[in-house]
């Protein structure tokens, strides 16, 4: 049970929450009748299968008696739900407790747990791949004081250590034009956030695409959004979006799939990795 020690408290979450809805649909149970066998609430049944909580190690072990789990199952399942209790991510910890949505904090484990990242961006560079710099004049756009913006930034630079680990995950960005087009911040500002995505793309595990205003419509004019696969395949492909105040992960197969078909058409539509490499040295050029 080593391996599945390493994982993040946000991916066990998901983990036991989906093992725990599929043991009881073997069964032909509803979540009603479950938790009547228990003197339950409806909607405690409901947050042990859907919500981003802790969950207790009691409540899995009367689960697992009820849905007639193996012992193997249920021992995984019992160290998911210790993780959720005991473990503390780097963002529970000071200077980062209390200043991270939860909404947020679910993604950052997620993030740092997936085997492949798979983003789309239309309007700036992905927090993943930003220049401290850069990272500065995006945040300085919102309404958060500067003690909450230097905490941000300090997020958004510990989540990049995941690119730097002796396993990365795959990451492949596809850009809108208009990202390596539109200045932020001074010339030295913008010419060192264009320089970081060469350098990124020069990392075998890292793959950016500009997607070129030629190529017109596209199947992501709806949005940004990121798509992240694990090494465990009981997850599955989950997508990320978010907004201007809140995001949230999609983990069902018939939500994810337009977006893994959609980023699929978008590969084919952006310009090669070495042409897109030669975009953004042009734009470098342009300063």
């Amino acid at each position: 049970m080593a391996a599945t020690d390493q994982r993040s408290v946000a991916l066990c979450r998901i983990l036991l929450r989906l093992q725990l809805r599929r043991l009881r649909d073997a069964r032909g149970l509803t979540a009603s009748a479950v938790a009547k066998q228990f003197g339950w609430s409806t909607a405690r049944m409901t947050r042990l299968e859907t919500k981003d909580t802790a969950v207790e190690i009691g409540d899995v072990r009367l689960l697992c008696d009820l849905y007639g789990a193996t012992l193997h199952l249920r021992e995984e399942l019992e160290n998911y739900a210790l993780i959720t209790k005991t473990r503390k991510d780097w963002w529970d910890l000071k200077p980062f407790k209390g200043t991270i949505p939860a909404w947020f904090q679910a993604y950052l484990g997620l993030e740092a747990a997936a085997k492949t990242i798979s983003i789309y961006q239309a309007e700036f560079v992905p927090g993943l791949a930003q220049d401290p710099e850069y990272a500065k004049v995006i945040l300085g756009l919102s309404d958060a004081d500067e003690t909450t913006q230097v905490v941000q930034a300090e997020v958004r630079f510990k989540r990049q250590s995941i690119l730097d680990r002796d396993f990365p995950p795959a990451v492949s960005l596809v850009l809108n034009e208009g990202i390596i087009r539109r200045p932020i911040g001074s010339a030295e500002v913008w010419r060192g956030q264009l320089q970081r995505l060469l350098d990124l793309a020069a990392t075998p595990h890292i793959t950016v695409r500009i997607l070129p205003f030629a190529s017109g419509a596209h199947p992501a004019m709806h949005g940004p959004f990121t798509l992240l696969d694990f090494e465990d395949e009981t997850v599955g492909d989950l997508a990320y979006l978010e907004n201007l105040v809140d995001g949230g992960v999609l983990s069902e197969s018939a939500a994810v799939k337009p977006f893994n078909e959609a980023f699929e058409r978008l590969k084919g539509l952006a310009a090669s990795p070495d042409e897109s490499e030669q975009m953004i040295r042009s734009a470098m050029l342009a300063l």
